[in-house]
């Protein structure tokens, strides 16, 4: 005799809670697209053959992205795969920019932006999040 098999309920269910996430992960996304879109605009276009450091500036601006998407993610009760997820996704939309923007720094930049991301995700959930750089 084969019992009743229990009808899945939404905490045990993973297609379920995933499937509820998908617009706040959409938005993360949205929102990760933008601000490292507004980062890239503050990054100067590189020189030929030249592999300059980045200015303070550069840096800050990619510090408040990180900020601001790491903010949204906790806003929106999203989990650290999430984040990355939605980084990763606003990165490869920004394709073109970044190579008029970054050239060969790229693959430096997005390193330390998931790094960042990671870093700042999960100090914030111990405490305060850190305020937004000026």
């Amino acid at each position: 005799m084969v019992s009743p098999r229990p009808e899945p309920t939404p905490s045990s269910n993973a297609d379920w809670s995933d499937e509820g996430r998908a617009p706040a992960n959409r938005l993360l996304a949205a929102v990760a697209e933008r601000e490292l879109l507004a980062a890239l605009a503050e990054q100067a276009p590189p020189g030929l053959g030249m592999f300059p450091n980045p200015s303070p500036a550069e840096i800050v601006a990619f510090e408040h992205a990180v900020h601001s998407i790491s903010c949204e993610a906790h806003r929106l009760e999203l989990r650290a795969e999430e984040l990355l997820i939605a980084i990763m996704k606003a990165w490869a939309q920004l394709a073109a920019v970044r190579a008029s923007r970054l050239a060969e720094r790229d693959g430096d930049v997005f390193r330390d932006v998931v790094s960042s991301s990671i870093e700042l995700f999960f100090e914030s959930r111990d405490g305060e999040m850190r305020r937004a750089p000026q």
